[in-house]
């Protein structure tokens, strides 16, 4: 029977990696094996239970910078945090509006949530801040991605569907420091680093990365991928769907970005785009992107994730099929980790399901006419108040 793919990859500034399948998720330490999960182990009690009260799939996941806690929100507006020595639960709350994207903050002491109707709200983790909600800040349109960033006065970044970038001051970030303006399709992912502490790099529906100047909203440069995946489409390894499920639009050729993150260790961001099999990782020099290293893949990726210098990108795999793949850095370039890909095809298996499962564009959800949806599309994941 096929199994459910993985959508989402979390990794913690302490080597654990998240895999993230519809309401589950396995943690894993940095040689692949389980050490936490949602569902019952063949290892028993060298796996930890880890309590799933919400029946609604994972929307959003986040570590804490200190690698303490973990947080995920849900699609039935369930929010969850769990420190991570023993995986028991520190706070769970309904938020009044479905959560799309959550972050702690630098200290660690609140974790800050991103709703469709534009607003944050940040929740104590502990017993000694608060457990209600307070509203942090608010845009007039859905918000995709949250973010902060690591100067020593921290900003706050949201990205909206209205492909704006906003950079707020913290806490108090009614003070807006700045907006980015230039994206022309909604934003998916925003990533500082601490390697460019006034820069950061947001991803977008319009198949393209843009770099920042934080203090100032600065466009400093406009990445088009299609420059590096163009080939994919022609070759046929890459394939739009004509107005479907998958894609509402019958475009020949489409560059959404799924997600970019800062890889640390290298200086570098990686970005994985929506359809295409590939990787992508562009240095970071001279304040600007270099041209990338553009990595073949098995299939499509749904996500990727940084556990140090090494990429754990996860993809809905064919029948048997591996559901990530773990590529290293050796020095010049990255590489296939064949030995981390093999222990985590070995160890971590997903829910099995009576058909393949299908994962949405990201194009559904960016449209800002998703909600004439037609009857019968919403799926797991459709929207709620």
């Amino acid at each position: 029977m096929p199994h459910l793919p993985i959508t989402l990859v979390e990794t913690s500034s302490k080597g654990a990696v998240v895999l993230i399948f519809g309401v589950d998720f396995h943690v894993t330490d940095s040689t692949g094996k389980v050490t936490a999960s949602t569902i019952p182990n063949e290892q028993g009690d060298q796996v930890a239970k880890i309590e799933t009260p919400s029946k609604g799939n994972i929307r959003a996941a986040a570590f804490s910078r200190d690698g303490s806690l973990f947080a995920i929100c849900t699609v039935d507006k369930g929010v969850y945090i769990y420190e991570t020595e023993h995986w028991m639960t520190v706070r769970s709350l309904d938020s009044e509006k479905r959560s799309n994207a959550l972050a702690f903050d630098p200290s660690g002491e609140f974790l800050v949530t991103a709703d469709k109707f534009g607003d944050a709200y940040r929740v104590g983790t502990s017993s000694d801040t608060p457990a209600k909600p307070q509203l942090l800040l608010g845009h007039v349109s859905n918000l995709c991605a949250i973010d902060f960033s690591f100067n020593e006065r921290p900003y706050v970044l949201t990205c909206d569907r209205d492909e704006k970038l906003r950079v707020s001051k913290y806490p108090n970030s009614y003070n807006i420091q700045s907006f980015g303006m230039g994206h022309t399709e909604f934003i998916t992912s925003v990533a500082p680093a601490r390697f460019a502490l006034d820069n950061a790099v947001t991803a977008s529906g319009d198949g393209t990365l843009r770099l920042w100047d934080m203090p100032t909203g600065e466009l400093v440069q406009t990445v088009e991928m299609s420059k590096y995946l163009a080939k994919y489409y022609e070759s046929g390894a890459a394939v739009c769907s004509e107005n479907t499920y998958e894609d509402r639009t019958a475009a020949s050729q489409r560059y959404g970005v799924l997600r970019v993150r800062a890889v640390d260790a290298i200086e570098a961001f990686v970005a994985v785009v929506e359809r295409i099999p590939a990787v992508l990782v562009f240095p970071f020099c001279q304040g600007k992107l270099g041209e990338p290293q553009v990595i073949d893949i098995a299939q499509p990726p749904t996500d990727v994730g940084v556990l140090g210098d090494r990429l754990v990108v996860s993809y809905a795999p064919k029948a048997g099929g591996e559901l990530v793949v773990v590529l290293k850095y050796d020095g010049n370039q990255y590489v296939a980790d064949d030995e981390l890909t093999a222990a985590l095809s070995l160890n971590v298996t997903t829910r099995e399901t009576e058909t393949v499962s299908q994962i949405p564009s990201i194009f559904i959800w960016g449209n800002k006419m998703y909600l004439e949806r037609p009857k019968g599309e919403e799926g797991d994941d459709q929207e709620q108040e």
